[in-house]
This record gives C-alpha cells, sequence and structure tokens, in this order.
C-alpha cells in the first residue's frame, strides 16, 4: 500500500516540476503579449502548486469515511448546481471562445467544471456504496444514479463544454458498472443517452455542424481541400492547433531543441501553455520527455487502482476508481487530441497544464488516494490461514 502511496506522490511531483519547467521556459512570449509580464505565467503556477499541494496534504489528512456522509453528499450536489448557474450569470460568469466556464473570485477566475467532475463521483460513491443499496434494482443501481449525472451533463453541455460532458457521462458508467450495476441496465441508459445528445445537436445548426465537419475530416483525411471546405473558420483554426501541434513534435525530434529555444511559442501555437502543452513538452524536450511523462502517468493509473482494489469499504473503492480513471482517461484524451487523433476537447493535461483550477483538483484527487495509502490502519493484504488459502475471495473488500 505505502509503495502505490509513494509512487503516486513521486509521479505527481515530477510532472509538477516538469509543467513547471516548462510553462517557464515557453510562457515569456504569451505573458509579455498578454499581461505585459514575462514571468506571469510561471508566477502564477508556482502559486497554484503551492496552493494544490496544500489542498493535496488537507484531502489525505481527512478520514476517507467523511467525503461519504449523507451532508457533505448534499452539500457537494448544491454547490455543483451553484457553480452550473453561476457561470451564466452577469458579473459572476466569464465568457471566452465562445463557452462560458468560469467564474471571477477577486484576483483569480475559478472553472468549477474541474470541481464538479470530482464532486460527481464523490455523490456516486456515496450513494452505490450506502448500507444496504441494492444495485441490481434499476432504480437504484442506475435510474437514481442517471438522474444526477444527466443534470450535470446538462449543465456542461449549456455552458457548452461537450468534451466534459462526454466523458463524465463515459467515466460514471464505468464506475456503476464496477459499483455492481447491472450491464443491461447501463446499456438502455446508454441509448437515452445517445437519443438525447442526438436531440441537443440538431437544435444547434453550430453545433451539428462541428459534429459532421469532425466526420468530414476523418472521411476526407487523404485530400486536404475537401476536408478543408468542410470546415467552419472555428473548426480550421482547431485543425490548425492541432498541425501547429505535430510540427512541433517534429521539430523536437528524440532528444528536443532545448529549454528556452521553441520556435512554435512565438504565436504560432496559440494555446500552447495549456490545453497544448504537451506539444510544447516533445518540441523542447524530445520523445524521451514525452515518452516519461506517459510512463509517469501509466505509473499513476497502476498505483491507482491498486489502492481501489485495495479500499477498506465499496464507496472508498468506487471512488479510488473513479478519480483513477478521471484522472488516467483526462491524460489519455489530451494526448489524443494534441497528437490529432481526436478532435480538439478542450481537457487540459493533468499537472502540466497552465491553470490552478486543474492542478488543484488533480493534487486533490492524489490526495484521497493517498489517504488510502498512508492512514494508520489502511487494509493490507490478509495472510491467510493454510487450509484457506485456496478458497476465492467473495468481493473486493472482503479481508
Amino acid at each position: 500500500m505505502r509503495i502505490a502511496g509513494y509512487t503516486l506522490l513521486l509521479c505527481m511531483l515530477a510532472l509538477m516540476g516538469l509543467g513547471l519547467v516548462v510553462i517557464t521556459s515557453i510562457g515569456d512570449v504569451q505573458g509579455g503579449r498578454l499581461f505585459g509580464d514575462p514571468d506571469h505565467f510561471w508566477h502564477h503556477q508556482l502559486l497554484f502548486g503551492v496552493v494544490a499541494l496544500g489542498v493535496c496534504a488537507v484531502v489525505a489528512a481527512v478520514p476517507t469515511r467523511l467525503w461519504f456522509r449523507r451532508e457533505v453528499a448534499w452539500a457537494i450536489v448544491a454547490l455543483s448546481l451553484f457553480g452550473l448557474v453561476a457561470v451564466h450569470l452577469p458579473g459572476i460568469g466569464r465568457t471566452a471562445n465562445g463557452s462560458a466556464r468560469w467564474i471571477r473570485l477577486p484576483g483569480l477566475l475559478v472553472q468549477p467544471s474541474e470541481f464538479i467532475k470530482v464532486g460527481s463521483m464523490v455523490v456516486l460513491a456515496a450513494w452505490t456504496g450506502a448500507r444496504g443499496r441494492d444495485l441490481s434494482r434499476f432504480r437504484e443501481g442506475a435510474l437514481v444514479p442517471a438522474l444526477w449525472i444527466g443534470a450535470v451533463v446538462f449543465g456542461l453541455l449549456l455552458e457548452p463544454d461537450l468534451g466534459s460532458s462526454l466523458m463524465l457521462a463515459f467515466l460514471s458508467g464505468v464506475v456503476l458498472y464496477l459499483a455492481g450495476t447491472r450491464f443491461w441496465h447501463l446499456v438502455l441508459l446508454a441509448v437515452v443517452a445517445a437519443v438525447a445528445l442526438g436531440g441537443f445537436l440538431l437544435t444547434d445548426a453550430n453545433r451539428m455542424h462541428r459534429v459532421t465537419s469532425v466526420v468530414a475530416r476523418y472521411l476526407h483525411g487523404g485530400g486536404r481541400d475537401d476536408a478543408s471546405a468542410a470546415l467552419s473558420q472555428h473548426d480550421k483554426n482547431e485543425a490548425y492547433q492541432v498541425e501547429m501541434g505535430l510540427a512541433a513534435f517534429r521539430a523536437g525530434g528524440v532528444r528536443g531543441v532545448g529549454l528556452g529555444r521553441s520556435l512554435f511559442k512565438q504565436r504560432y501555437l496559440p494555446e500552447n501553455h495549456t490545453d497544448f502543452i504537451f506539444a510544447m513538452v516533445g518540441e523542447e524536450l524530445g520523445l524521451v520527455a514525452t515518452t516519461a511523462c506517459l510512463l509517469l502517468f501509466l505509473a499513476m493509473a497502476c498505483a491507482g487502482f491498486y489502492l481501489a482494489y485495495r479500499a477498506p469499504d465499496a464507496s472508498t473503492f468506487v471512488l479510488a476508481a473513479g478519480l483513477s480513471l478521471q484522472l488516467c482517461f483526462s491524460a489519455a484524451v489530451n494526448v489524443a487530441v494534441v497528437t490529432g487523433i481526436a478532435p480538439t476537447k478542450g481537457l487540459a493535461m493533468p499537472f502540466l497544464s497552465y491553470g490552478g483550477s486543474s492542478l488543484i483538483v488533480c493534487a486533490a484527487t492524489v490526495g484521497f488516494l493517498l489517504g488510502i495509502a498512508f492512514r494508520p490502519g489502511a487494509p493490507r493484504v490478509p495472510a491467510l490461514p493454510d487450509d484457506a488459502r485456496c478458497l476465492p475471495a467473495t468481493d473486493l473488500w472482503n479481508d
């Protein structure tokens, strides 16, 4: 258990350190252009990192059972719904690039969706792990969780944030299946969700055009002129970012061009410090660094899933598995976007991308897992008596 905890902690620190180094190296151009301060981004990221480590320590110190109390779950529900509404309120919410995803606070911007995605997993864990809950029944195992996730997804779609909505819906389905919900109940919910998503897209011509343009981009992959004709200006901007990201990878090669020597930070890649920072790692530090990043995330996934497997109860298992999936799936989607495998989703690279909301939430996720690994009395692999070694375990939490 402790080895898994140390693995998580060291991987998190390594990724945070790499992110700060790369942001320091590439952020001078954007910082000077947007804020008149070349040091703006790395100064703020350093502050975010200190706060994130503090949050990680606090979450690790909180007894895991506290997160599953009924009053805590209801508080998360209320705050999540408020956050989904507040982004649209004049004077409070902030809109950028056509999306209302931020709340203005004194001196900073907060992205509620980052916290809501984690809060949704806490609510699911509290519901599915409650004593006496029969998840084989449709109402308890599928309907009630679907109503909660559906409300959150609807709020995210109104921002709009299609990428986060789809990811949350998918991961919630996986977590419910791991918790014990019947597979066919989840299939039924997936069909209903697909129909609802189709209706949502059909009500807006711009949304529908973006979907058809993505399909056209893949169908006409061999013909750039045909694909380009099917794209709107917004889609062309996204395609441009992907092309520049791939060019940055090619420029970096195996060893990279070196810290501070990036060409693509010179306004060629607009989101180089946020969604496309992985491409900047590839350009400045090369294939060696990007491969190391992927191995660090893989190690975190293995450690997180092991801690979930060794969790002392059902609620802790559900939340640990959900948070581990969310963290690693976010990294996988970001890599897929930057390398052109998937359409752009606006999802940050955990621990690497600039931004306080994402960094703090990711650190809190690791903090919960560390609480399982290091808390006194954390479960250990039991020593079975000789006459019981051949008997299979009845469940994941039977010590």
